[in-house]
């Protein structure tokens, strides 16, 4: 069987790498990779490896193989494979010393993962950094190999493709934090190889990443810091030794940028012991300071999130904890704000640069565009970092010199500088007080002499918006506004990415600025109506009228601007119908100063989402619902509102497939349901439509759409919630005989979903539901729990981790808290996912697609 199977799959291999014909390779390709998931995979890769006729294409495919085998399927071997496995990739290891790499690479990662797998013990008692030291002391031929698998062992550490239980992942964790000395001093020792520096360097980056998990489990102790500082003062030195070779020319961006991430990992790991101030933190600091001071933003950037932390750290209250009285406290954290002061002033300096337009923008790719953009948003969060240090009005003055520079004398201007320190300015808009009068009435005196570049004009517009609180504060004689409102009317008019901005800007002056725009609503109006028209030059595109229209719904008392909706409601009907974006803010503004019109809108509503089926009909709904749901003199055409909405939704959501395929349609509808529960559960809860809802919501609960998703599972968890609460006690009895009818299937979809049917990132969702249902049926819940628990096969589950989740099940029905129950189900989750063949295995069992239950029947 070994021969054929080698037979074929060096058949395979021809055919995918050789053969002419793109059907033969796409078969051939398809049925390799079925052949990774089969038991024989092991030996055919394994042998073919030590086959010294083997080709490239041959090794490359059968290290992939036997790495990924190693990942995810070692518990398909007896227990006494182990040393026999051990051995082989061991031979691998020394065979491939010297390449091919991307095959080396592979068995260092199975040999990673199987240390991962099995317990220290195996590895002669020191585990396998210890044996590794051994070999590399006596094997002096391989380094090469063992310097690679001393990079990835703390790499895979964490790796989810290796399918160990949770408690094995952590013992191995545990015993790499053991070892990180020796790790280090084993990376040392080979730095003088002039040939293996970057892969050396590639190690240190790889075990500081182990040793920020150190300072980040142990810090949380108040003694943490203390226990771990021998091995502190091991790291640092180690990584200030290679600060010089930033500014070595000789150097290769690669080697650059790796002694850049191992000083940023350094800076982030103990940024706790760096915020204290000591003479050897701010020679930490200074050197993060040269990173960030690198030309190439990719480098820089690695310290943004070191600056983050140590803004955290500085001004966070909590880390002056141990100083005991309140004026120790203030004393230390006011000194350290001092002696922190000139790092951030340069900072900022640093990066405000960053953000400026490249002479060769416009001919970027798209994706170049988005990473720029990324970049500027980057740059904008470590200004307001240094806002927290520095103040915000300090760090404005700072910028406001950038600007001057930028704007030199008039002559030969160019836009970019320009751009950029106004682009900074509106970044740290909010950190600015209201009161400064120095550097803001400069900056908007220069607002209408710069030139209408577009970029420059869309930025201009921003930061118009960013400080419209401080427009609506500054003293009337200024007279601020009236030329700022003509900026914006030019970038109405510009582009749709100036109106874009024009608009937001608009929004937000008229909010925070009413009272300078008063009686102008009429006005107000008109500029909209131009805006949505088209006609009149405007490039707003509707989905920026959403914010023309909340300026309208902020200028005036709600009241006023009802008159002018009921006013206008032709017109604003007739243009762009109910589905128009102005509705969903009219009804916010206007609430129960709507008048006639509501009416008009609702009975709209159902006609339009029954032809149309668009969600929109239905999150109009659920505002309208939030508003008037508790008020009686609406309960009629409320009540008819919610039965037809329902009615037609449930006829478009039947199965899985079907939740989809519409996903919008089902997060607005559940969104729906649960403010009907929160607002106006007597119109809703004791129909008909109820149980049929929930019906539906079983039918969709697995939906991979998040927002779905969740939305389903909100509502699930609103219905639990009024029934236990004083509000819904009349309710009670109610909802626990649909839940009870429905209680087994419920549950069985739950567990599948917290096992694997959906990702891993619903789980706080997920957890609730489960938790809600122990709390309101105990017993039976854990019936339910049992009944499908024990269709999981034992090679998924075992019998103790079985009776792990139902002591889970009985300690949430006991009151334990919803935290550390959502814990304990992430275990499981975790145990249940380890590898796609236990996951399809637990799924399997559980069938949660296949599930059949009674929906409640439609009205005769």
């Amino acid at each position: 069987m070994e021969a054929q199977a080698t037979a074929a799959v060096k058949e395979a291999l021809a055919a995918l790498y050789h053969h002419p014909d793109d059907a033969t390779r796409t078969a051939a390709d398809r049925w390799l990779q079925q052949f990774q998931h089969t038991l024989d995979a092991w030996q055919v890769a394994d042998s073919l490896l030590h086959d010294e006729s083997s080709n490239m294409e041959t090794q490359i495919f059968c290290s992939q193989t036997l790495r990924s085998k190693v990942q995810r399927d070692f518990e398909e071997l007896p227990s006494e494979a182990f040393r026999p496995l051990q051995d082989s990739l061991y031979a691998l290891l020394k065979k491939f010393s010297k390449g091919p790499q991307k095959v080396r690479t592979q068995i260092c990662i199975a040999m990673a993962a199987l240390a991962v797998h099995v317990p220290v013990e195996d590895w002669g008692g020191g585990g396998i950094v210890n044996w590794l030291s051994d070999e590399m002391n006596s094997q002096q031929d391989f380094i090469p190999s063992f310097l690679e698998l001393l990079t990835v062992l703390p790499q895979e550490c964490s790796s989810h493709k290796i399918a160990a239980r949770p408690e094995r992942r952590r013992q191995f964790e545990n015993d790499l934090r053991s070892s990180a000395e020796v790790a280090l001093s084993l990376l040392t020792a080979c730095l003088g190889i002039d040939q293996l520096k970057e892969q050396v360097l590639e190690g240190f980056a790889s075990w500081l990443l182990t040793s920020e998990l150190i300072h980040f489990t142990v810090s949380r102790e108040s003694n943490g810091i203390t226990e771990q500082l021998p091995l502190i003062q091991v790291l640092i030195p180690y990584v200030m030794g290679l600060k010089e070779q930033l500014k070595d020319s000789s150097k290769d961006e690669e080697d650059v940028k790796a002694i850049a991430r191992l000083l940023a990992d350094m800076g982030d790991s103990y940024v706790e012991l760096i915020a204290a101030g000591s003479d050897d933190a701010m020679q930490i600091v200074n050197a993060l300071l040269e990173v960030t001071s690198h030309s190439e933003f990719d480098i820089s950037s690695m310290t943004f999130n070191f600056w983050h932390h140590l803004m955290r750290n500085l001004t966070d209250r909590g880390s002056y904890a141990s100083y005991g009285s309140e004026v120790s406290i203030n004393t230390e954290r006011n000194r350290r704000l001092q002696l922190f002061r000139q790092p951030f002033e340069i900072l900022v300096s640093l990066v405000s640069f960053r953000v400026e337009y490249p002479e060769l923008y416009h001919t970027f790719s798209e994706e170049d565009q988005r990473d720029f953009r990324h970049s500027r948003y980057a740059v904008s969060d470590v200004l307001l970092d240094a806002t927290d240090v520095l103040g915000g009005d300090p760090t404005l003055k700072i910028l406001f010199t950038k600007l001057i520079q930028a704007c030199g004398n008039g002559q030969n201007q160019k836009w970019q500088p320009v751009e950029a320190a106004l682009f900074c300015i509106q970044a740290i808009a909010k950190s600015v007080s209201v009161e400064e009068n120095e550097i803001l009435p400069q900056v908007m005196s220069l607002l209408p002499s710069f030139p209408h570049q577009e970029q420059l004009l869309q930025t201009v517009c921003s930061l118009i918006g960013a400080f419209s609180k401080w427009i609506e504060a500054a003293p009337s004689e200024l007279l601020i506004l009236p030329p700022l409102v003509d900026i914006l009317n030019k970038g109405m008019s510009t582009s749709e990415e100036t109106a874009a901005a024009a608009s937001v800007a608009f929004k937000y002056i008229c909010e925070d600025c009413r009272r300078k725009f008063s009686g102008s609503l009429d006005g107000l109006f008109q500029i909209y109506q131009i805006a949505l028209s088209g006609v009149g030059g405007y490039k707003v595109s509707s989905e920026d009228s959403l914010h023309l229209v909340e300026a309208l719904s902020n200028v005036k008392l709600p009241q006023v601007v009802a008159d002018a909706v009921n006013r206008y409601w032709p017109t604003l009907k007739n243009g762009h119908g109910i589905h128009g974006p102005w509705s969903h803010y009219v009804v916010r503004t206007c609430g129960r100063f709507m008048g006639f019109t509501i009416g008009a809108m609702l009975e709209e509503i159902q006609t339009l989402y029954q032809q149309h089926n668009q969600a929109c009909f239905l999150y109009l709904s659920s505002e309208v619902i939030k508003i008037f749901g508790s008020d009686p003199a609406c309960a009629n055409y409320l009540a008819s509102l919610i039965q037809a909405l329902f009615g037609h939704t449930i006829q478009l959501l039947r199965t899985i497939q079907d939740f989809t395929a519409r996903p919008d349609i089902a997060d607005d509808c559940f969104l729906l349901a649960s403010r009907c529960i929160r607002y106006c559960p007597d119109l809703f809860v004791p129909t008909e439509m109820f149980p049929r809802l929930v019906d539906c919501a079983m039918a969709g609960i697995t939906i991979q759409h998040r927002e779905a998703c969740k939305s389903i599972l909100s509502f699930l968890s609103d219905v639990f919630d009024l029934a236990k609460s004083p509000e819904g006690e009349k309710y009670r009895e109610l909802i626990n005989t649909v839940i009870l009818q429905r209680g087994a299937v419920l549950t069985r979809i739950m567990v599948a979903s917290l096992t694997g049917a959906l990702p891993s990132s619903r789980l706080e969702e997920v957890s609730y539901v489960l938790v809600s249902l122990s709390r309101s049926f105990g017993g039976n819940m854990l019936s339910w729990a049992r009944e499908c628990i024990t269709l999981i096969p034992p090679q998924a589950l075992t019998d103790s981790e079985r009776s792990i989740f139902l002591n889970i099940i009985s300690d949430a029905s006991s009151g334990s808290s919803l935290g550390s129950i959502t814990d304990r189900f992430a275990e499981i989750s975790e145990v249940c996912r380890r590898n796609k063949t236990v996951q399809d295995i637990v799924q399997g069992a559980l069938r949660p697609h296949d599930l059949s239950f009674t929906v409640a029947p439609p009205p005769l």
